[in-house]
């Protein structure tokens, strides 16, 4: 069944930018993007929404998905879409097999121990394995109880019915995302007694990117530091083209990476050359701050006794007439200030 959005509230909708998928349930909720350093492992984050921001399905949708008939739980659904953005919509009953389905949820991990749990980070997984579902709640919210209830209920004929939406993007199809909006409780259950599950799937095209920015604004409120560096640095075809001179935030944000890092991947090497590259005095300033910045690097010292930062070097490969990019470790000042009039300044 198509459905219309043509009013919608906006307050859920998925972002990409042909690298990151962000969902957004008023704010930010779940980030994934690939692991380009060498594995096919696949990062995300979830953030629980505060109890005023949570998304609640109305009473009649929410029987619906628990015993309601097809035509009920299509029409509760049909309403439940006024909350998402504008657009075309598919909606499908259909079933998750449970032999070929894996889900996700944030798990703390050790360096999660002293954080205040504001923010959550899942680690990895394998995205190329039969189909991924991405939890949009975090593993302490899952009610054993309620897991409990939901299993005598199936155990005794009831089918209740979690709610899938998928982003589906053409340019990328590996990339398209499943996200469980409704049923976290539910599916625990069905996998409990090792079942296939039921479920509602809303289904959205997309045929164009939204812009990098937003979605890293997005992915900033959302991740650690180390974990929004990794989406940072390995965004290498979108970053070039963020606005940093009237982004302060993503600014700020890549003035800590140029402070802090160990690395400086060629994401942001690209990003620093085009300012250089711009002829605008505005941008020059712009550049020449964050140079500062990376002199400051913890990593370098004016001798040799810090383990130094990696960088990399733009070399000729004469088999393929073309540059090619080359890791070089800079441990001092000095060298830093070679490595910039050479490559940066070239």
């Amino acid at each position: 069944m198509e459905i219309h959005i043509t009013h919608g509230q906006g307050i859920i909708k998925a972002l990409y930018d042909g690298f990151a998928s962000c969902l957004i349930i008023r704010r930010p909720v779940a980030v994934n993007w690939p692991d380009s350093r060498g594995s096919v492992g696949e990062y995300y984050a979830v953030s629980e929404l505060s109890e005023n921001d949570k998304i609640t399905l109305s009473d009649d949708l929410n029987r619906a998905l628990t015993d309601g008939n097809e035509a009920e739980i299509l029409s509760g659904i049909e309403d439940f879409l006024q909350l998402f953005e504008n657009g075309s919509y598919q909606v499908n009953l259909g079933q998750i097999l449970f032999e070929h389905s894996n889900f996700y949820m944030s798990r703390p991990l050790p360096a999660d121990e002293h954080s205040d749990g504001s923010k959550k980070f899942s680690g990895w997984f394998y995205p190329f394995e039969d189909f991924n579902y991405l939890y949009t709640l975090e593993s302490k919210s899952i009610d054993p109880k309620r897991v409990d209830y939901y299993t005598d209920l199936i155990k005794k004929g009831s089918r209740p019915t979690p709610v899938i939406f998928y982003s589906l993007y053409h340019q990328d199809p590996m990339m398209s995302s499943a996200f469980v909006l409704d049923g976290h409780h539910k599916i625990e259950a069905y996998t409990r007694l090792k079942m296939d599950i039921p479920a509602v799937f809303i289904a959205k095209d997309h045929n164009d990117y939204n812009s990098a920015s937003e979605i890293m604004h997005g992915a900033h409120e959302l991740l650690h530091d180390i974990e929004f560096e990794h989406l940072f640095q390995n965004n290498d075809d979108n970053l070039p083209h963020i606005n940093f001179l009237n982004d302060e935030v993503l600014t700020n944000a890549l003035d800590k990476m140029l402070k802090e890092s160990e690395r400086i991947d060629t994401s942001i090497i690209e990003v620093l050359i085009r300012h250089h590259k711009s002829g605008s005095s505005d941008e020059r300033r712009w550049l020449n701050k964050r140079l500062e910045f990376l002199r400051e690097n913890i990593h370098l010292s004016f001798f040799n006794f810090r383990k130094g930062l990696n960088v990399y070097i733009p070399q000729s490969v004469k088999d393929y007439k073309t540059n090619t990019w080359f890791l070089k470790t800079l441990r001092n000042t000095m060298e830093l200030n070679t490595w910039i009039n050479e490559t940066v300044l070239r």
